[in-house]
């Protein structure tokens, strides 16, 4: 009896090195910092490796391939995303907008989206679905905002929702990027919120 305990306990156990989980958020800030100094192209996976302080088959158990990497770095900014829905149209669209602006603005990983951007246009191999994968948690959550104002008879029935989520995100995101560095303040995202509203309340 012994022998067979000892049989399902060496069955049971993990063969192999344990898993490093302090590397789990290090590679994607390590994605970031190469990403910033080399460039996509520059990008590889021995330089993230040496940054985050892991092995080069650490990196690979977790990211194939320099895009997974980047889009890991991503994953871990949106999982940031926290803003819980109050109830107010007005409210939850200005909180929900904000925190995008604070994030690309503020957030390490917020610096990856013109990388991302520029090798999607000069690249057509390149995976640009997975920007859509990262942008769309903020997106549904916006969007969800807007659904729950037509159900509250707010919000107009023949309003495109999702052209009206990706135009608050372009303005967001132009100002960010083609302004000159000069992001949007609180008041202008409150304007913004306005004249969209304007355009689609009943």
């Amino acid at each position: 009896m012994y022998e067979a305990r000892e049989d399902r306990h060496a069955a049971s156990s993990p063969i192999g090195r344990p898993r490093n989980h302090r590397a789990d958020p290090a590679i994607p800030r390590a994605a970031v910092t190469v990403l910033g100094e080399s460039g996509f192209q520059g990008l590889t996976v021995e330089q993230v490796a040496r940054r985050a302080g892991a092995g080069r088959a650490t990196v690979y158990r977790r990211r194939h391939t320099k895009e997974e990497m980047i889009i890991g770095a991503l994953d871990a900014l949106m999982a940031d995303f926290d803003v819980e829905p109050s109830g107010d149209l007005h409210e939850d669209l200005f909180a929900m907008t904000r925190w995008l602006r604070d994030a690309l603005l503020n957030a390490p990983e917020g610096r990856l989206l013109p990388h991302l951007a520029a090798q999607a246009a000069g690249d057509p191999n390149f995976p640009s679905s997975h920007m859509d994968t990262w942008v769309c948690p903020w997106h549904d959550a916006v969007e969800a905002v807007f659904v729950r104002g037509r159900t509250d008879g707010l919000v107009r029935q023949d309003v495109n929702l999702s052209a009206v989520v990706d135009l608050l995100a372009g303005v967001v995101i132009l100002r960010l990027y083609l302004g000159h560095g000069k992001p949007l303040t609180d008041e202008q995202i409150q304007e913004m919120i306005e004249a969209v509203l304007g355009g689609v309340l009943l």
